[in-house]
This record gives C-alpha cells, structure tokens and sequence, in this order.
C-alpha cells in the first residue's frame, strides 16, 4: 500500500536566500511534488519532470515527519491535498512563461 501525505515545514532562520517554508507532496517516504516558499514570498517548485529556481527533489528518502520536528529549527504541519494544490498552482502561475501569443501587458 502507497503511503502518500502532504506537509508544509517551516524552517526558523534569517537568511533570505533560503526559504522559509518547505511544501511537499510525500509518497513512500520521496517527495514526488515540492514548492518552497521564501519570506518575500516568492514561490519555486520541482516534480519529477521539473525543476524551477533553485528548486529540486531531494534523491533519497526524507526523514519522518516527527524525526524533521525533533529538530527545533522545523516546525511541521500535515496539510490537505486542497491546500497543498493551491500553493502547487500559485507556484507554477509565477515561474511559468505567458501562453505563445499572449500579449502581457492586457
């Protein structure tokens, strides 16, 4: 049986080259889909076809959520596919370029 979940792990720090949110669709222990979310709010996301920004899926298995919150610099929330698509949506609206054909400035 797959076991598949979806989180969002803020990451407590002060530099801003590094997000501060860490969103990740989770399927036997890999990320499959990821967005990071950075102070400015900028978002960057990755899937296994894609990589955006300095965004990547991480090649081995992650931590359990518990062993990631054992670590006082994460805090971890399991969020719901919904909430996890939205931010997904958000993310590739901002990297993606405008339609062939589209004029922007309309």
């Amino acid at each position: 049986m797959i076991e598949r979940f979806f989180q969002r792990v803020r990451w407590i720090h002060d530099d801003a080259d590094d997000p501060v949110a860490l969103w990740a669709d989770v399927m036997d222990g890999y990320e499959v889909r990821k967005v990071d979310e950075f102070a400015d709010g900028r978002l960057v996301w990755a899937d296994v076809r894609t990589e955006s920004g300095s965004t990547r899926l991480c090649l081995t298995s992650l931590p359990t959520p518990d062993e990631i919150a054992a670590d006082p610099q994460f805090v971890v929330e399991m969020v719901s596919a919904d909430v996890f698509e939205r931010v997904r949506r958000r993310a590739r609206r901002e990297t993606e370029p405008p339609p062939r054909g589209s004029d922007p400035t309309h």
